[in-house]
């Protein structure tokens, strides 16, 4: 923390280290939004690119060939309700139509301040998962010593996280119903973290 305070540069005032602990605030509720973003873009170039070869090819790589990432996606969502204490209703993984693939279905419950805390963990939860493993997976393969077909099919899984590991419109939307429930408590662990450091 004491490396931020420095980069700013404001000084270690109280209102330096509200206004820097402010800013990371702001940085770790974007973050997951920019990377989903980031990864949409590969996606889009990825089937820009097959689209070369054939739309209706480029559309079912991406939708059916890279089934995992919609796994991963789903059971992402399905665990962070769960844990969270959402009540899930239904789990589908495969479905072609209204431009969806899969999709989750739950009910919240408890306090509100609970219920905020389900919709923006359960709809960020592929965002997260998906990083974590793909920077599994890319350590794995930069490890090296795997067989070429450990390697396509440890590529396979990657290309498969970024093709599915966005939030959707709907998850957006349920992110920005409940993470501002995060807001106070990262804003004061961002200034007690300053004050300690």
């Amino acid at each position: 923390m004491q490396q931020i305070i420095v980069w700013f540069g404001w000084g270690n005032g109280i209102g330096a280290l509200a206004g820097i602990s402010a800013i990371l605030t702001v940085f770790v509720i974007l973050a997951p939004i920019v990377a989903g973003y980031l990864l949409f873009a590969l996606e889009r170039l990825q089937i820009a690119v097959l689209k070369t070869i054939n739309r209706d090819f480029a559309y079912f790589f991406v939708n059916f060939v890279t089934f995992p990432g919609t796994f991963i996606h789903e059971m992402a969502h399905l665990c962070f309700a769960v844990i969270t204490g959402a009540e899930v209703h239904e789990i589908c993984m495969f479905e072609s139509g209204e431009g969806h693939i899969g999709h989750i279905s739950y009910r919240s419950r408890g306090p509100w301040f609970i219920q905020a805390v389900q919709h923006a963990l359960t709809a960020v939860a592929p965002t997260l998962v998906g990083f974590v493993l793909g920077f599994v997976l890319l350590r794995v393969i930069w490890a090296g010593g795997h067989s070429i077909w450990a390697n396509i099919g440890l590529w396979y899984l990657v290309i498969s996280l970024i093709d599915h590991s966005t939030m959707s419109d709907a998850d957006l939307a349920l992110y920005f119903r409940g993470v501002w429930i995060f807001i106070l408590p990262f804003f004061i662990l961002f200034f007690a973290l300053s004050l300690s450091a």
